[in-house]
């Protein structure tokens, strides 16, 4: 290689992609021992969701509480589904480490405390609070995961995730089912907690993230950014939407109750319950919408991102796919006590 062609090398333009590409890469510095760290929290965050389904009857046995046992699984979902907002929110104030870390110790601290309850209440709580963290692991996760590489790059380390998620969730009735009936109960949820300490501690010091530095200046566009609005504007710290999550919390659990009351028996007062549940439900739900498109500075959902042309046929696909994996699961717990029955009349 000649001279002349060195140089014509080394005066080349780096192109957009390029520029972005080495921008992206040195948003954050990870080691393996971090990425596996990563992998194992959203193996914990997706086992948890069907760890429940082997463990639940056993627990509410034992608080001699067999009634809740549905609350026991449904518990976890409303922790982890009222949460996911918070966690994006949380990204985006104080970043993704720290928000990770965050719901590694919320995670954490629900294990143990459902491990030590006495009661039924205090387990319910337990599993809530593991759900805000659950939700928070395999959100942050993905987020981390986005940012760790190029293009090319983070769509190897997205398999990665997807692997370890698949092989928690299948793994985790057949895990809870061995830890219960080798430990006993208790133990099956406390020894959740070193498994977070663990991801807490290399996560804390072997992933650094630097600040990325935007490829585009200000009064230019890139793709859907259009930066000549925020021209010379000055960048306001986000306030965070407590009204938006403690409406939209509010209105999930009066769905869960509507949901448990409908297919109750002999209850009292049925139709009142039903009635006062579905208008709770209706009118939070509508404050929460309304707070969300007029009132929120800051709001948990962006409503217009629910459009069709935008990300409403995607977000359609989750709901769906969300409802046949919710509507597959309970089917090993009912498929469970029909055996323990069929063995308790074989016996007898």
């Amino acid at each position: 290689m000649t001279i002349d062609d060195q140089k014509a090398l080394l005066d080349r333009p780096v192109g957009v992609d390029d520029e972005e590409s080495m921008t992206n890469s040195k948003h954050i510095r990870v080691g393996k021992l971090a990425l596996a760290s990563l992998l194992l929290a959203c193996f914990l965050a997706n086992a948890d969701e069907s760890f429940i389904l082997t463990t639940g009857s056993d627990v509410a046995a034992a608080l001699e509480a067999p009634d809740y046992t549905s609350w026991l699984i449904t518990s976890y979902n409303l922790g982890y589904t009222t949460a996911l907002p918070l966690h994006g929110q949380a990204c985006d104030l104080a970043g993704p480490k720290k928000a990770i870390l965050i719901a590694l110790v919320l995670y954490g601290f629900g294990c143990i405390l459902t491990g030590i309850s006495g009661s039924i209440h205090l387990a319910l709580a337990g599993r809530v609070i593991s759900g805000i963290g659950g939700s928070g692991m395999v959100e942050l996760v993905s987020v981390l995961v986005n940012e760790m590489g190029s293009f090319h790059q983070v769509a190897v380390l997205r398999s990665y995730v997807t692997t370890s998620s698949i092989i928690g969730i299948t793994c985790g009735a057949p895990l809870g089912a061995l830890l219960t009936t080798s430990l006993g109960w208790q133990w099956a949820f406390l020894i959740h907690a070193p498994f977070a300490i663990l991801c807490i501690a290399v996560i804390s010091l072997s992933l650094k993230i630097k600040k990325p530095q935007s490829i585009v200046s200000t009064g230019q566009t890139y793709g859907s950014i259009d930066t000549t609005k925020d021209a010379g504007a000055t960048l306001k710290t986000k306030s965070f939407d407590i009204a938006g999550l403690a409406l939209l919390m509010t209105a999930i659990v009066c769905l869960l109750g509507l949901i448990q009351v409908v297919p109750a028996q002999d209850m009292e007062n049925k139709s009142t319950a039903l009635v006062t549940l579905g208008i709770a439900f209706l009118a939070l739900f509508g404050a929460f919408f309304i707070n969300e498109v007029y009132v929120a500075t800051n709001p948990l959902i962006h409503m217009y991102l629910l459009k069709p042309h935008k990300l409403g046929l995607i977000y359609a696909a989750q709901v769906l796919i969300g409802v046949t994996n919710s509507a597959v699961r309970p089917l090993e717990f009912y498929q469970r006590h029909s055996l323990n029955g069929i063995l308790t009349l074989a016996c007898s």
